[in-house]
């Protein structure tokens, strides 16, 4: 990710902006993830965070993780770029 923004495309023909949080590839499955933000808050006022699988070649969305093994991989990744935050 060069300057770590993505777009979406909206029906309207408008875009919407995404901050990249990580990507990664995992070497369980040898697929690549990202995981970004539209900084917008849930209900209880916690960030809402999206995640997709994609080609990093192209930068082409593949879809969404679809097993439990998959989100805890991005589970735990998240938890440890908080913890580092936490410590620096």
């Amino acid at each position: 990710m060069k300057n770590n923004k993505i777009y979406s495309v909206l029906p309207d023909g408008g875009r919407k902006e995404y901050d990249v949080i990580l990507t990664f590839t995992n070497d369980d499955n040898n697929r690549d993830y990202i995981v970004y933000t539209d900084n917008s808050k849930d209900e209880n006022g916690k960030l809402k965070i999206f995640a997709s699988l994609y080609n990093p070649d192209t930068l082409e969305f593949l879809g969404n993780p679809k097993t439990q093994e998959e989100w805890n991989k991005i589970y735990r990744l998240l938890d440890s770029i908080l913890l580092e935050k936490q410590d620096s």
